[in-house]
């Protein structure tokens, strides 16, 4: 602070109605706080502390739990959302017609086998060997 600081600030303090409250505070009678009051004064202070600690407590698990209830159902929703298909509706064209039908057909069937058994293992010709024919069956050649 600066010297012309002070002294505005000690001017201010020095003035007559700072003076007139200064006179007036020293004029009060001095009581002593009584032991009744503060003991009652220290078991107010005692409860109203004991419930901070009961809602801290609470709070320490609530809001963990509230948070953990929330990310639950967030999970459930995005998991479980169930999947929107749009079919294409595309004209008869011959060689596009053709791979949009097998796209969609191969689409389908991963979606199905994905869960079990693969379309080709579903088969009973698949599961057939033939001596003869070595290896390969005719429709592992197919699937292919």
């Amino acid at each position: 602070m600066k010297p012309v600081d002070n002294e505005v600030e000690d001017a201010k303090l020095n003035s007559a109605g700072q003076m007139a409250i200064r006179s007036m505070i020293q004029a009060l009678p001095e009581e002593p706080v009584s032991m009744a009051w503060r003991s009652a004064l220290n078991e107010q202070l005692l409860a109203s502390a004991a419930k901070q600690r009961k809602k801290r407590r609470l709070l320490w698990f609530a809001s963990p739990a509230a948070g953990l209830t929330l990310v639950t159902a967030l999970a459930f929703v995005v998991m479980f959302q169930p999947a929107k298909h749009i079919a294409a509706n595309v004209s008869d064209h011959g060689v596009e017609s053709a791979i949009l039908s097998d796209h969609h057909s191969a689409t389908l069937t991963s979606e199905v086998s994905t869960a079990g058994l693969n379309l080709n293992e579903v088969t009973n010709d698949a599961n057939e060997s033939d001596p003869v024919d070595g290896v390969w069956s005719e429709s592992d050649v197919e699937s292919l």
